[in-house]
């Protein structure tokens, strides 16, 4: 919520200046609630009063169609589930966590427990292993648990010994379930039902606690993804959880009636600030995937208007539209590669705040009918406004690519303790930066290059855990991000890695190895790099294949393969990743370019704690674990014999037992290294 109507009046004016087609009473639509309802209940209550069964508010697409709720709806499905959690022995203050996909029901149980005066324990992602569960169940002091399936059910009742304090486990999809009988576990439905008994038995209750509830009740207790180390609980208040859906809005405007899709996991606080408080705010349309596989499909049926998409998903989705190019007809193959190098110049009209000439508007005209518009409708961008991300850095590689299709990309940073404090302008877009400070926010680089900032979004502290909070946030409300940056001539930031990512070779030269990495994960055949080298004399590479599109490729080229390990191993593939990092090689300085590179015989995964449950590579754990391999690569050994323990998501263990080939990135001749 706005500290007073000044500030409000200071924010409009900027906005609306910015954006001048932005009308005066669009934006007062949505900012007028904001003075009433300082909890996001009192937000739901307020618009359900407004349009009640007139407008759609979600829509959640199952078994092939899409179920819609009105604002009516919506509130109600809220209320019984509170009250019925309230008689199963919900309290105030307790802890709910929520483990699920982007459903309407996880939306629900948020919603229903801060009615409560209860807070959401969020973090716990649907492939969460039931050692994380564990851990962040009794983290959180957590009481309750709403799960979605029986795959999630089952991960509870395996670990239900070692959380004596939960009272029931909530599921929503029955799929499994019909046979379990545990007095633990209970129906979405039949919780929901209990509510409606408990409603008429003391009525008026649910609407007394939304408007007992104040903006400094705890809202979500959010899990940060564990990067090094266990995973923390910020604790984030309903005024400052309001602040960044607000703040949001006010970067890329949207409008009544607008749709959005819900595609980031709802564990983390990206997609509930960036779209579903936009939804509850301005009277959007929020809908919900059928399951993660579809995404792309239902992207493109909701022709949305502004997203959150995290750059690992755009890298993806680069990646799909380079291999959709290699196995297109000659025609279309040629259109493209015709009418890209026009999209590419007219992005850097762009980025460079040029306009271009009537020529180039005539001919990027052409290549929009041929091109850009069918790409763009194929994708499901074709309605989209503004598609925003962050969270992790965007390959600049990745953003000129999107631009130049005509999709409209821009960055934002900021931390899940602290808000977004950077963003990128529509008109103001930079490759290697996240934009402008947010208004409100107080940005300072420190002598060791790390970022600090001060706003109105920051995090109240973690969970239990004082002396963390104390090294977040010091003494004068500066949140230490952790990350080396600097601000440009433009007024920019431009992020450079982590202050403890940043690496040396031996003769001092300094490099960041997330740059790097970045620029090689633009290749389609490459879905992760490990970029090493501190104190060494030369950086190296440990890449991991994209199998599905490496596969692919192999069958293209008539190479016959066994096994990930086997196809990883290829002489042919070898080359093919060869010549992904000479590209990159050009592109950066002599002495930060990669000199040798490995393929890794395995994908690297979260439940093997190579990478978070946000995809974020775990670098210290990763060097240790691989260790002697990166000792083989410095001894000028060509081969490296490894022997790895993996981990299955099923708890499960197998011994991974390979040669891989340590190759140099000038070295021409393969053949000799074998490899298998």
């Amino acid at each position: 919520m706005l500290e007073s109507r000044e500030d409000a009046k200071l924010v409009k004016d900027y906005y609306t200046g910015l954006y001048p087609k932005y009308l005066e009473e669009e934006f007062d639509r949505w900012i007028k609630p904001i003075y009433k309802a300082d909890t996001a209940p009192k937000l739901l209550k307020l618009q359900r009063e407004k349009y009640g069964d007139r407008r759609i508010a979600l829509r959640q697409k199952a078994y092939g169609r899409w179920i819609q709720y009105s604002w009516e709806d919506y509130y109600e499905n809220v209320k019984h589930l509170s009250l019925g959690l309230i008689s199963l022995g919900l309290k105030a203050r307790d802890k709910v966590t929520i483990i699920g996909e982007n459903k309407v029901q996880w939306w629900f149980a948020s919603l229903a427990t801060q009615a409560a005066h209860a807070a959401a324990a969020c973090g716990a992602y649907s492939d969460s292993l039931p050692e994380e569960i564990e851990y962040q169940l009794n983290n959180s002091d957590s009481t309750f648990v709403v799960v979605e399936d029986q795959e999630q059910v089952d991960k509870i009742l395996q670990i239900r010994d070692k959380i004596p304090q939960i009272k029931k486990v909530v599921y929503w999809d029955p799929k499994g379930l019909w046979n379990y009988e545990d007095d633990l576990l209970i129906a979405f439905d039949e919780v929901q039902a209990l509510g409606q008994s408990y409603d008429k038995e003391h009525p008026g209750l649910f609407e007394q606690n939304i408007e007992e509830g104040v903006g400094d009740n705890i809202s979500f207790i959010v899990y940060t993804s564990g990067t090094t180390g266990q995973p923390k609980g910020i604790v984030t208040l309903q005024r400052r959880f309001l602040n960044s859906a607000y703040n949001y809005l006010a970067l890329a405007p949207s409008k009544e009636g607008d749709e959005f899709l819900s595609m980031t996991p709802l564990a983390w606080p990206m997609d509930v600030w960036m779209l579903v408080l936009r939804g509850m705010l301005t009277g959007g349309v929020i809908n919900f995937p059928e399951k993660p596989e579809t995404i792309q499909d239902n992207l493109r049926e909701i022709g949305f208007r502004m997203s959150y998409i995290s750059p690992r998903r755009l890298d993806s989705i680069v990646r799909m539209v380079q291999m959709k190019v290699s196995d297109a007809d000659p025609i279309k193959r040629l259109v493209y590669n015709l009418f890209m190098p026009v999209g590419f110049r007219i992005a850097d009209f762009k980025l460079n705040r040029d306009k271009p000439n009537l020529f180039w508007k005539i001919i990027y005209g052409i290549g929009y009918v041929l091109l850009f518009r069918p790409l763009k409708d194929k994708l499901g961008f074709l309605k989209a406004k503004m598609v925003m991300s962050g969270g992790a850095a965007l390959s600049p590689d990745t953003l000129h690519f999107l631009m130049a299709t005509g999709v409209p990309v821009g960055q934002l940073y900021g931390l899940a303790e602290g808000g977004v404090c950077f963003f990128h302008r529509p008109e103001d877009i930079a490759l290697d930066t996240a934009g402008i400070p947010v208004p409100g926010t107080e940005v300072r680089i420190l002598g060791t290059g790390e970022v600090t900032y001060r706003a109105p979004t920051v995090t109240a502290g973690y969970y239990k855990n004082n002396e963390a909070t104390q090294k977040l946030i010091d003494d004068r409300g500066w949140v230490h991000t952790a990350d080396a940056g600097f601000i440009n001539e433009d007024g920019h930031l431009a992020i450079i890695d982590r202050v403890v990512d940043l690496m040396r070779l031996d003769d001092g030269t300094s490099f960041s190895p997330m740059y790097i990495e970045n620029r090689l994960k633009f290749s389609p055949y490459i879905q992760n790099a490990i970029i090493v080298g501190d104190g060494y004399p030369y950086i190296a590479a440990i890449v991991s294949i994209d199998y599905n599109y490496v596969g692919k490729w192999a069958e293209d080229h008539g190479i016959v393969y066994s096994t990930y390990i086997d196809l990883a191993q290829k002489p042919e593939v070898y080359e093919l990743i060869k010549a992904s990092i000479e590209r990159v090689n050009q592109r950066i300085p002599s002495r930060t370019q990669v000199k040798k590179f490995v393929l890794l015989y395995k994908e690297l995964d979260a439940d093997d704690a190579e990478l978070t449950r946000t995809a974020k590579l775990r670098r210290r754990f990763v060097e240790q674990k691989y260790k002697d391999l990166i000792d083989a690569i410095y001894a000028g050994v060509p081969l490296y014999h490894s022997e790895v323990l993996v981990r299955y998501r099923d708890g499960k263990t197998s011994t991974i037992k390979t040669t891989v080939a340590i190759v140099e990135v000038a070295d021409k001749s393969l053949e000799k290294q074998g490899g298998r």
